[in-house]
């Protein structure tokens, strides 16, 4: 092989290797913006949710910005199509400040997501069925065989 060929080729493997890097970079930058997006959307969530049970007037809710920061997140926005009404919510809704007219809409005491979250669990629980003792099992046993019996004679 010519001097000029192994140039050439190693050209070649270094542009490869360089576009490599850079894709697989990209790809992991994607994949963290994807992961940030759902983490924000599923905090919007819980603002929202938040806010439906501590304000009686709330209709709608407009996000204006969301970020990392140093003491961890910070999600802004106001309700109701009304700048006036406006709040910044942290992680979990653990940490929330609002405008003063916002202030006022809330009915008193407020709730605290979790607190919200166990009392939605607990009402969709299933209600307990009654125990049948083995009479009573045995009972209704008897009475569908009657009527398979009857619908099998007609």
């Amino acid at each position: 092989m010519s001097k000029r060929i192994k140039i050439i080729i190693l050209i070649i493997v270094l542009i490869v290797t360089i576009l490599s890097i850079l894709g697989g970079y990209l790809y992991m930058q994607h994949q963290e913006q994807e992961k940030n997006q759902a983490f924000f959307n599923e905090q919007k969530e819980k603002v929202t949710l938040y806010l439906k049970h501590n304000i009686p007037d709330f209709k709608t809710v407009t996000f204006t910005n969301e970020e990392f920061n140093p003491i961890g997140i910070s999600i802004d926005g106001y309700i109701n199509n009304d700048k006036n009404l406006s709040f910044t919510a942290g992680k979990d809704v653990k940490i929330f400040s609002c405008s003063d007219e916002l202030d006022k809409m809330f009915k008193e005491p407020r709730k605290g997501y979790d607190e919200i979250i166990e009392k939605e669990e607990t009402s969709l629980e299933m209600p307990k069925e009654k125990t049948k003792t083995i009479n009573e099992i045995l009972s209704d046993l008897k009475s569908y065989e009657d009527q398979i019996i009857t619908q099998n004679k007609i």
